[in-house]
């Protein structure tokens, strides 16, 4: 065990500066989700360069490399995703965006960079591998309906016989080197929420000659958080607005009020009655004020679920590798990832790593300051490859 791990922890020492330079070509070069075209083109010509078989033939911006063990065992999936978010970047270095308005600012190009050096690694100890490796660079995990179930229906799963799957993503608050594990339901399902009002407009001063398409908006909001505040439920759900418009004027009602949100829960029940409850409240509000509404609900990722046991081998194996003063427990999140797809389909761990150091993390994810230590690549890629070792060992 001992040999193994300091092979994997040398080549990862080897090619760290190799990392860096492609997580900074990624993060120069961001594409939006279902337009990563180049991305994919890259990832492609960087495996090839390393004489890692790739599949092209689930799109033209995923990518899927194989590599095949010596030794016989099942077939074990990791994943990275490799699309930006529409955000102007605010830093200044030499790795900026090159693009205006789209950055890396999620840590995917962290990821995508930390998943081919661990590919790097894997490939040099073929020896030491049961069964086979498959290298998931997944497009558009920042918008629904999400590059995952895409991979699946188009039979990813099946072609390879996947029997596990290994995901991780950057945490900004936790420091470089440490990693974080948590078992069960640990991120949320999240559904979009999208509701208008319409009415005749007019004159602010004069109710009776028109609709109140405004005050609609403000009672359906006001008690859609009545209705959160009214469930009770163990696990944590939010029903919350991001975007209001009502263009009118002081004195002027204007023909639309519209809002935009998100729903999010751990329980699918929940989840279904929450939408019919909803529907309900925006007729009602609709109703009240002389107006005729549209809901819609855009259905999102279910929520994520690591699965127990695999949680437990991966996390003991992580331990064993950076030992456990670098091992923490990851609480559940109201955040959604696409990688809950997976893991309704097969065992599956998603876990975190820490890229606050030298300066940088700490930051908010979807910010257009965010940055990260990019030391923490090393480890990224050196424990991604372990864990693809041990949990088939």
């Amino acid at each position: 065990m001992n040999e193994l791990k300091n092979k994997i922890q040398d080549l990862s020492k080897e090619i760290l500066t190799d990392i860096i330079a492609i997580r900074r070509h990624i993060h120069k070069n961001p594409e939006l989700a279902y337009k990563e075209f180049e991305t994919a083109k890259y990832i492609s010509e960087t495996l090839k360069r390393h004489n890692i078989k790739i599949d092209n033939g689930f799109g033209d911006n995923a990518v899927i490399g194989i590599i095949e063990g010596t030794n016989p065992g099942i077939t074990i999936g990791l994943r990275a995703d490799i699309d930006a978010l529409p955000i102007h970047e605010l830093n200044e270095c030499d790795y900026k965006s090159s693009k205006d308005g789209i950055m890396h600012a999620c840590g995917h190009d962290a990821h995508t960079a930390s998943l081919i050096g661990t590919a790097i690694i894997l490939n040099q100890l073929k020896a030491h591998i049961n069964g086979r490796i498959i290298l998931v660079f997944q497009p558009a995990e920042e918008k629904n309906p999400g590059g995952a179930i895409g991979l699946i229906e188009k039979g990813l799963l099946k072609k390879y016989e996947i029997k596990k799957m290994l995901g991780q993503h950057v945490m900004p608050e936790t420091e470089t080197g440490k990693f974080l594990f948590g078992a069960g339901q640990l991120m949320a399902s999240t559904d979009e929420l999208y509701v208008s009002f319409e009415g005749k407009g007019g004159h602010a001063a004069l109710p009776k000659m028109r609709s109140d398409t405004v005050m609609a908006l403000v009672d359906f909001i006001s008690n859609a958080k009545k209705l959160q505040n009214s469930l009770t439920h163990e696990l944590p759900f939010i029903i919350t607005f991001g975007k209001i418009v009502a263009d009118g004027a002081v004195n002027v009602i204007p023909d639309t009020a519209i809002a935009h949100g998100t729903m999010r829960t751990f329980d699918e029940d929940l989840r279904k009655h929450i939408k019919v409850e909803l529907e309900k409240i925006a007729q009602t509000s609709a109703l009240k004020y002389d107006c005729t509404t549209n809901f819609e609900i855009c259905h999102g990722y279910p929520s994520l679920i690591n699965d127990e046991e695999l949680t437990e081998l991966t996390k003991n194996a992580a331990t064993q590798f950076l030992g456990s003063e670098n091992i923490g427990e990851l609480e559940i999140r109201m955040t959604a990832e696409d990688f809950a797809y997976y893991s309704r389909e097969v065992p599956s761990v998603f876990y975190r790593f820490g890229v606050m150091g030298n300066g940088k993390g700490n930051i908010s994810l979807h910010n257009p300051k965010f940055d990260l230590d990019e030391n923490a690549l090393q480890n990224s890629a050196a424990l991604m490859a372990w864990l693809a070792i041990k949990i088939n060992d």
